[in-house]
């Protein structure tokens, strides 16, 4: 009888050794943010037959439970993704608009004290300090265009490095879940009983691997987890991990996309509308959406003043009876073959218009004999038309002509105004070849031309709708609008961040109050055990001491 009072009793010793074994681990690992909370489950044991009825054989642990929630997970998860996504978009256009806003590298500025120049010649048209300090605002005018333009090509070059990177860091992510997948499977007891901490760090690859692309996730059998980004493209499956890399876009050479392969057909480019969330998809957002535009509208502003004002200058007459020649060199349109044409069609793209070219970017593909043209910013469509008498293509202040021949589907992407500030700069160096004059051998006081130049920016050249001023306000307006609206969209996924952190917590986290008041718990419980124990020796002895 004294044995089986003490065996019961011991159980329930042992039962509470391992609770207070689980206790302590929730207390030590209470500072890790990806620990969740364990607790120790009893059970209790069969009972034996007696001719009394069958009496109970104590307790047992039948498994050190995981205190997870799925459901929180997956939410906390979704959370932690956009709220990298938007950290990544608001870092990459912050900077745009520090640059562009930035007062030592104020476009807006230059092209004022270019203008404001003029009138000194516009009083005085044989002055040649005032036509040298022209000269002068103008390369300081180019130099801010060029200066800016190449900021934005290099948060091109900084944005390609993210791809980079991240896709490296996302194979790095993968293998580790692939091989804790391997890991889980071989540690699970015949029992049922799960390796928690392996559990807990797999948990922990898959939020940071969040942090980085969207991923979807599913349990399979054997404790295995899939993992599969941009609509269903595997990460992971079972132990297997698969990988993606940056390659240059199919579209524009110059652009890191991320590339995906399934270890047997060759790396393909995953289309980047399937691309979301985490830093990976905040960084594409912020080149499509605001450095295009950004660096489309100041080419478009440079080509129009320059264009312009060479058009403008061609009218009036230099110093020596000369016609005006160009005031200022500029570049032109972009155009890049699509990495997959089967054809060998290039085109040569000529302003006829600059009044009417759009600060945007037009894929041009080839498609039932025809050449069929998709313009983004607006995915608008429409077909076009080749000219009756060249046979080139002509819309919205461009024409091009076609070299070679195309294949069915190829495609050219034509950035309209891509490289104007790349090929800027001041064309005349002698101030004497300002042509101020309107009229030809009218004296060195003609300033009738030099007027008509500096009443440019009043008018609205921009699309026919803004001025050079108001172009490039709206360039400011437009990033510095997205900006504040990405602010404030980060700031509200934050607290619904915060706040899901918080439920999380309060099933997975663990709260010291609740270890100390079960550890007193568990205290009381095995010292009600040990008593047990101490009566069935009393037993015992009284027993012995009769016999």
């Amino acid at each position: 009888m004294s044995n089986n009072l003490i065996n019961t009793a011991m159980s329930g010793l042992n039962a509470a050794q391992a609770a207070m074994s689980t206790i302590s681990n929730n207390i030590a690992n209470q500072k890790v943010n990806w620990y969740n909370r364990q607790m120790t489950v009893f059970n209790e044991n069969g009972g034996t037959m007696t001719s009394n009825g069958y009496i109970g054989n104590g307790v047992n642990v039948s498994r050190i439970h995981r205190e997870y929630n799925e459901f929180l997970a997956g939410q906390m998860n979704r959370a932690v993704t956009k709220q990298s996504a938007l950290n990544s978009y608001n870092k990459n256009i912050s900077q745009i608009n520090n640059l562009l806003a930035d007062k030592g590298n104020d476009v807006s500025s230059a092209i004022d004290d270019f203008f404001t120049s003029l009138p000194n010649v516009t009083n005085n048209a044989e002055d040649n300090p005032a036509r040298t300090t022209i000269l002068g605002k103008a390369e300081a005018m180019v130099n801010m265009f060029n200066k800016a333009d190449q900021s934005l090509r290099d948060l091109e070059k900084d944005i390609n490095s993210q791809v980079t990177n991240t896709t490296k860091n996302i194979n790095e992510y993968s293998k580790q879940i692939a091989k804790l997948n391997q890991e889980i499977s071989r540690s699970q007891g015949f029992n049922g009983a799960e390796p928690n901490d392996l559990l807990d760090q797999r948990d922990r690859l898959i939020q940071e691997l969040n942090t980085l692309v969207d991923v979807q996730v599913t349990q399979q059998d054997g404790g295995f987890v899939n993992v599969s980004f941009a609509n269903g493209l595997p990460l992971v499956a079972g132990t297997r991990s698969y990988e993606v890399s940056a390659i240059p876009s199919n579209k524009n050479s110059e652009r890191l996309v991320v590339g995906y392969s399934n270890g047997i057909d060759e790396v393909r480019e995953v289309d980047a509308k399937r691309i979301n969330g985490g830093e990976l998809g905040g960084a594409y957002r912020s080149r499509n959406e605001v450095l295009d535009a950004s660096r489309n509208q100041l080419n478009q502003l440079a080509l129009v003043l320059g264009d312009q004002f060479n058009k403008q200058h061609e009218q009036g007459f230099d110093l020596n009876g000369d016609k005006g020649d160009k005031f200022f060199n500029l570049g032109g349109a972009h155009t890049m073959p699509n990495g997959k044409n089967k054809g060998d069609a290039t085109f040569d793209v000529k302003y006829t218009d600059t009044r009417e070219v759009k600060a945007a970017d037009y894929t041009v593909k080839y498609e039932g004999g025809k050449w069929n043209v998709t313009v983004e910013p607006g995915n608008r469509k429409f077909t076009a038309t080749p000219n009756a008498t060249t046979g080139e293509l002509e819309f919205e202040g461009m024409s091009i002509k076609v070299n070679g021949a195309a294949q069915e589907g190829d495609s050219i992407v034509v950035q309209s105004v891509g490289n104007v500030i790349a090929g800027m700069s001041v064309a005349i160096s002698d101030p004497s070849k300002i042509a101020a004059a309107g009229t030809k051998d009218s004296g060195p006081s003609d300033n009738e031309n030099m007027k008509k130049l500096f009443e440019l920016p009043d008018e609205k050249l921009i699309d026919g709708k803004a001025t050079i001023a108001g172009g490039y306000g709206s360039l400011i307006s437009m990033v510095g609008n997205k900006v504040n609206t990405a602010q404030v969209d980060y700031d509200a996924q934050n607290a619904i961040t915060s706040s899901i952190l918080t439920q999380q917590q309060s099933v997975s986290g663990v709260n010291l109050d609740e270890e100390y008041g079960e550890m007193y718990r568990i205290q009381e419980y095995y010292m009600a055990n040990a008593k047990v124990i101490q009566t069935a020796n009393t037993m015992f002895d009284a027993i012995m001491q009769v016999l």
